[in-house]
């Protein structure tokens, strides 16, 4: 009985202690579709909850098209820390998008959150994402495509990485926080199916 008892409250004090994000979370999508209508969302190097989060992000088709319980554990993103706080918070991995030099073509690093001005971020009004570190840099989906590993259609990845700030590339510097999906229609014609 005692054991039992012993047992019983050390369960109730595991499941007590467990803490859950009350995070509102939210994929951070390009604003151009280009070829993809599911739209290109910043993603964690990784598949899902089976990776580390080792590998920095990457330009993904989003995946809100396929969930029923809002963004994945790679691209669900604590929207009101970065509109209060300018951070990019992953939350189910507890990492940070990190500039990982201050010069054009950065690689887009995901990291502890610390609070380094390098993991703090502007969003300017038509969308371009700002280092404060470097404000000449805007996050930025490259041009190169490469499938990915399943899905219907397939899935499309792209690099992604801190460039100059530039107006004739705007369409893959300009982002805006999706909570709930909707179909796009493409720009540009889809390179695979």
């Amino acid at each position: 009985m005692k054991l039992r008892l012993t047992s019983a409250i050390c369960l109730l004090l595991a499941l007590c202690s467990q803490t859950s994000s009350a995070a509102t979370l939210a994929e951070l999508k390009l604003i151009a579709p280009l070829e993809e209508s599911r739209g290109w969302c910043v993603d964690l190097f990784a598949h899902l909850t089976g990776g580390m989060p080792i590998g920095g992000f990457q330009g993904h088709n989003c995946f809100l098209y396929d969930s029923d319980y809002g963004p994945t554990e790679d691209q669900g993103f604590d929207s009101e820390m970065f509109l209060e706080q300018g951070v990019i918070r992953l939350d189910y991995f507890d990492v940070c998008m990190t500039v990982h030099e201050p010069a054009a073509g950065s690689f887009v690093a995901s990291e502890p959150c610390t609070g380094e001005e390098v993991q703090k971020f502007d969003i300017k009004d038509t969308g371009e994402i700002v280092s404060v570190s470097s404000p000449n840099l805007c996050l930025t989906v490259g041009t190169r495509i490469v499938t990915g590993g399943g899905g219907t259609p397939i899935h499309l990845i792209r690099k992604l990485s801190f460039e100059d700030c530039d107006p004739m590339i705007a369409e893959r510097q300009q982002w805006e926080l999706r909570y709930t999906y909707e179909e796009e229609v493409p720009t540009l014609p889809r390179p695979y199916n």
